[in-house]
């Protein structure tokens, strides 16, 4: 079942009326395959009635959709649009903490307050291409529940307006009839691939099945090739002979494609395994930062006595970060 959030009623409403959704709570209308939580503005409102929602029912995944303002003049009122990445905004100013939605859209600014001032809006501009109220909550609850969480926007209004709000009330229903033409493709989008698994020989759970399917509809896109053409050149046949158990044939498989997906990650998570291995080979541990943000590695061993202390000093000596520091500065190619 789909957990579908917004933040208002009103633009809410064609999506109650047009999949007849039943009524439990003057905030949370359900039917067989749909759950709709209205979670209001702001967003540790939204976080604490999407957390205590998602107990109540067999949720697969959160689809956070609703209105928002742009705080760029390159998108228009009506347009509709993939959120990338969402930020918490207090004061002008982002917090500790982010959430991802999808691999590519725009990054969105969920702000305790309403943005009706233009200089407010300026200050935003340099964080985000929109901002709204609620998703930021929405998107922590997915977080701490392990549920998959993606989120879409309507651009309603340019952020700083003064009358956005007035705006917005007399389009309501019109961007409510927007929202809910959306839900069929959103829904049927991540799921179109689900009859092609299981797949013989590979053994897929709710996580990894989930994940199958969202590299595969990337991959189609970005290939421009069907999932049987896909899994060929992912080797799928090669996979399947080796005697291995389904569960490992599937990380590989999922390994493979996602190497399809971003032959960049496969050259970092080469080099990376590589020099684990270096290190290892003298009885150091290496540990370094997996998003490839931090430019810096920690080295540790183990030692009993002093003499394994001088050996492994010694050892530290003869090794190099060369290759490590190439790799934080784009040279790929370090061998």
């Amino acid at each position: 079942m789909y957990l579908i959030t917004m933040a208002h009623l009103g633009e809410a409403q064609a999506t109650i009326d047009q999949f007849g959704l039943e009524k439990l709570r003057p905030d949370l209308f359900k039917n067989e395959t749909l759950v709709l939580l209205i979670t209001g503005e702001g967003p540790f409102e939204a976080a604490t009635k999407t957390a205590l929602t998602i107990p109540m029912f067999e949720i697969k995944e959160i689809i956070n959709l609703g209105i928002a303002g742009t705080l760029t003049e390159e998108l228009k009122v009506g347009d509709f649009v993939p959120v990338r990445s969402i930020y918490l905004i207090n004061d002008q100013k982002p917090q500790f903490r982010s959430f991802p939605s999808l691999q590519t859209g725009l990054d969105c600014l969920t702000s305790f307050e309403r943005i009706l001032d233009k200089n407010k809006a300026q200050i935003l501009k340099g964080l985000g291409s929109i901002v709204d109220r609620e998703a930021w909550g929405v998107a922590m609850a997915a977080k701490m529940a392990s549920i998959p969480f993606r989120s879409y926007k309507m651009i309603s209004d340019y952020a700083g307006t003064n009358n956005a709000c007035e705006l917005v009330k007399d389009e309501a229903y019109e961007f409510s009839l927007k929202l809910s033409e959306k839900i069929p493709s959103l829904i049927s989008s991540e799921t179109h691939h689900s009859k092609d698994l299981p797949l013989p020989g590979f053994y897929f759970t709710f996580t990894s099945s989930h994940r199958f399917k969202s590299i595969m509809g990337k991959l189609e896109v970005k290939l421009q090739k069907n999932q049987e053409d896909i899994l060929s050149i992912a080797e799928i046949d090669k996979i399947i002979s080796l005697e291995i158990n389904p569960k490992e044939k599937s990380k590989i498989l999922l390994e493979k494609l996602e190497h399809l997906l971003d032959p960049t990650k496969k050259i970092l998570l080469d080099a990376q395994k590589n020099l684990i291995d270096e290190f290892n080979q003298v009885g150091l541990r290496i540990q370094t930062d997996p998003n490839w943000e931090n430019p810096k590695a920690i080295i540790s061993f183990e030692a009993k006595n002093d003499l394994e202390i001088e050996e492994k000093i010694s050892s530290l000596k003869k090794i190099s970060l060369n290759k490590f520091t190439k790799l934080m500065n784009g040279e790929l190619n370090v061998e």
